[in-house]
């Protein structure tokens, strides 16, 4: 059984998509149980309006909550009885598996590290989410939670992202492979960081090919890229900017040339923006914390609610951590090969 802590009143929509993904992931899976965690008066009247009762879904009042704009730590000491904290507090107290939140980014991340703590042999935790590629889908960590990482962080980071793909994203027996992002392929090129992180990647226990540069993201040169909180942000915020307008322009061309009735089109269309849309993945790993933490964009909708849930639940049943844990004591003890 899959126990899922959801943050409510988190994002921008909330609590209505939030309260209607749930329920959409609770008819899927009746085996699930999901915490809706929240202004108990406002979500009974989101789920009453979505339909019968489900007995898997579960909702416990929050008399707080956490805004976007509140400074984390602070909210955090302020705000104890927010549904933000309160997630993270049940996965801690061995009440949920995970914990997934469209709500302030900063204060899930300084919860989640505060009460949970991190893993074992963990430096520093990282975001890992995944973007499209031609090849399919492509991990990329860290997405903003270090932005003054050590060459050691990324190595980890290396690592972790690996097993997150491997367990979460990856087709059985499918080879993995890490890249470093950087400014150009050639060993030797980037700013200092990147390249004491090459050197201590060839080291490492993952299928290390070397660099990697922006373009070669998508064209799914690697499985796994490895870079900086600040630059990953930077990627996946100008990544996710730039699917929304090119579906935009695509969609204003097409309806000028008349194919929306077309059939072939929308098969096309509707395949184009799954595969493509932000919203099918849903929500970013927070890695290297002891317990799964899932992060939603603040603008999320039903649809990647939805998916954040599915990736909350892969991560817990997959047993993520202890694979992260296992990893990092024989890399430690020098006992794993290389790929």
């Amino acid at each position: 059984m899959t126990r899922i802590a959801i943050d409510a009143m988190g994002g921008d929509f909330a609590p209505g998509v939030v309260v209607r993904a749930t329920y959409r992931i609770a008819q899927e899976h009746k085996d699930w149980v999901l915490i809706l965690v929240g202004d108990e008066a406002a979500v009974k009247k989101e789920l009453s309006a979505c339909g019968a009762n489900l007995p898997n879904i579960a909702v416990v009042h929050a008399p707080e909550t956490i805004g976007m704009d509140e400074h984390p730590v602070e909210a955090l000491k302020a705000k104890r009885n927010a549904g933000l904290p309160m997630c993270v507090g049940m996965v801690q107290q061995g009440k949920a598996d995970a914990v997934i939140s469209a709500g302030n980014t900063g204060a899930l991340v300084a919860a989640a590290t505060l009460m949970l703590r991190n893993l074992p042999g963990v430096r520093r935790a990282g975001i890992c989410t995944s973007l499209p590629s031609i090849k399919g889908r492509v991990a990329i960590m860290d997405v903003g939670a270090n932005v003054q990482a050590k060459p050691q962080h990324l190595v980890q980071y290396g690592m972790m992202g690996e097993i997150f793909y491997r367990n979460v994203l990856a087709a059985p027996d499918q080879a993995v492979k890490v890249g470093l992002l950087s400014v150009g392929g050639e060993e030797g090129k980037g700013n200092a960081l990147v390249r004491e992180t090459h050197t201590l990647l060839t080291q490492s226990p993952v299928d290390f090919i070397g660099n990697v540069e922006g373009h070669e993201i998508f064209e799914g040169r690697v499985e796994v890229v490895v870079c900086d909180g600040l630059v990953g942000n930077i990627v996946l915020k100008t990544a996710e900017g730039l699917s929304d307008i090119l579906m935009k322009i695509f969609v204003n061309n097409a309806s000028r040339a008349e194919l929306s009735k077309d059939p072939r089109f929308v098969e096309a269309w509707k395949t184009f923006n799954n595969e493509i849309d932000w919203r099918e993945v849903g929500g970013a790993a927070l890695l290297g914390v002891n317990g799964v933490v899932v992060i939603s964009h603040g603008r999320s909708d039903e649809r990647a609610i939805a998916s954040g849930i599915r990736i909350a639940a892969g991560c817990a049943k997959s047993r993520i951590n202890e694979k992260i844990v296992e990893a990092l004591k024989k890399e430690e003890a020098g006992a794993v090969p290389k790929s």
